[in-house]
């Protein structure tokens, strides 16, 4: 299994620590002590984190016994899956700051993912020995039991975590997790509503209580659970899976199919996201990605996404013509009509054309339109529009000859084109 996703598809909350690292760590994580300089923090909110890596790198060379440093790249790295690399900062910051609980927990944490459980378990133990009350250790050595099917064990943990905290809603969501895996199947369910008792939102609770509602049959409110756990976390593909499933089993395949659909492509999102975290200056990936939302008409991250990539390259002929084409969708006509005519300065790309031709016909200018989706090598109802009405045109200068002419050329795009305009 991939490196770390066992945890996600398991619905298991875990938690690197309480140091010093951006929010994007783990959910739920606690704020650091020391805040990030706010040009760091920034990159991390953008998800730039490999320009994050190459100013952090910047500022340890200037201060190389900061601890903080080493453990604010460690983070980066670790999220753009370079595991060893993030290991590596950590054991530098141990080294620099040896008496910090949180960063033996921090560096559990990731030898966690990696399968590292031996390893895990000991970065625990030296962090317990720091923070003997340190309630996110005993939850993070309950995964590691989790991991290693030792379920009794890992309960025993997560009761140590909720006894030091007894608001640490991950420790009742992982202990319901433990339980049901042992078969403590009404345990895991009171552990499910106490997370949701206490946190109405908490999405991991009501994804796991769904599981638990489908095993034992329930697949109707299993259904519910997923559905409420999609509306708090829309671009997690495994809530469709889930309920994808529970579909089946209920017998709606035309409901599974929609969600295995919406599941390729929250897949996809996914994938292109991660391209663009491990690219300096990702102008294809941002595109693709505007592209990818431009299919379920998601017109304003479509165009956040083209924003970002004609500002990283104002030459991209590609990024401006399908900036174009979202302007056209929200009808900004002047604006589409500029990035399509800086597009094609730049290159002579058909989508381009193509929203030049659309931008003129909305205009009553037949020729150019039609000049230009010649350009495009367009053949649908639009061009006919276009025809049509050029056609009206030279009826009403009387050249009827060629009005009529046009008017055919129309109507072999649309033969209801007179009809549907009349």
């Amino acid at each position: 299994m991939q490196r770390f996703s066992w945890l996600v598809m398991l619905g298991l909350v875990w938690g690197c620590s309480e140091a010093p690292h951006p929010p994007l760590v783990v959910k739920n994580a606690v704020q650091p002590e020391e805040a990030i300089p706010a040009e760091i923090a920034e990159l991390f909110e953008r998800r730039e984190l490999v320009q994050a890596i190459e100013l952090l790198t910047i500022m340890i060379e200037k201060q190389p016994t900061d601890a903080k440093l080493f453990s604010w790249r460690s983070t980066a790295k670790h999220h753009l899956g370079r595991h060893d690399d993030a290991i590596a900062d950590l054991d530098r910051s141990i080294a620099l700051n040896p008496q910090d609980a949180r960063l033996f927990n921090n560096r559990g944490f990731m030898q966690l993912g990696m399968e590292r459980f031996e390893a895990a378990l000991s970065d625990f133990d030296q962090a317990a020995q720091r923070s003997e009350r340190f309630a996110n250790v005993y939850n993070n050595r309950g995964l590691v039991y989790i991991a290693t099917q030792r379920f009794d064990d890992a309960i025993e943990q997560f009761n140590r975590a909720v006894e030091i905290d007894p608001q640490y809603i991950d420790a009742y969501n992982n202990r319901g997790f433990a339980e049901l895996e042992a078969g403590q199947i009404e345990q895991a369910l009171d552990d499910f509503n106490v997370a949701i008792q206490l946190n109405d939102k908490y999405v991991n609770a009501f994804n796991n209580r769904g599981l638990l509602r489908a095993r034992a049959g329930d697949f109707e409110n299993a259904a519910v659970d997923f559905t409420q756990a999609m509306m708090l976390d829309p671009l997690n593909p495994k809530y469709y899976q889930h309920r994808r499933e529970v579909y089946l089993k209920q017998g709606f395949p035309d409901k599974a199919l929609a969600d295995e659909k919406k599941w390729g492509w929250l897949m996809r999102f996914h994938q292109l996201g991660a391209k663009i975290a491990n690219s300096v200056a990702p102008v294809a990936e941002l595109t693709e990605r505007a592209n990818h939302f431009l299919e379920v008409n998601d017109l304003e991250r479509a165009r956040d996404d083209l924003d970002r990539a004609i500002s990283l390259d104002p030459q991209s002929a590609i990024a401006l013509a399908a900036r174009a084409a979202v302007h056209l969708q929200q009808k900004s006509m002047d604006l589409a009509k500029t990035d399509a005519e800086a597009s094609l300065a730049i290159e002579p790309l058909h989508q381009a054309y193509s929203v030049l031709g659309d931008v003129f016909l909305s205009r009553g200018d037949y020729d150019r339109a039609i000049q230009n989706f010649a350009h495009a090598r367009r053949v649908d109802t639009s061009v006919a529009e276009a025809y049509y009405g050029k056609s009206k045109e030279l009826a009403d200068k009387g050249e009827i000859d060629q009005s009529r002419e046009t008017l055919q050329q129309a109507l072999v795009l649309d033969p209801d084109v007179e009809h549907r305009l009349q």
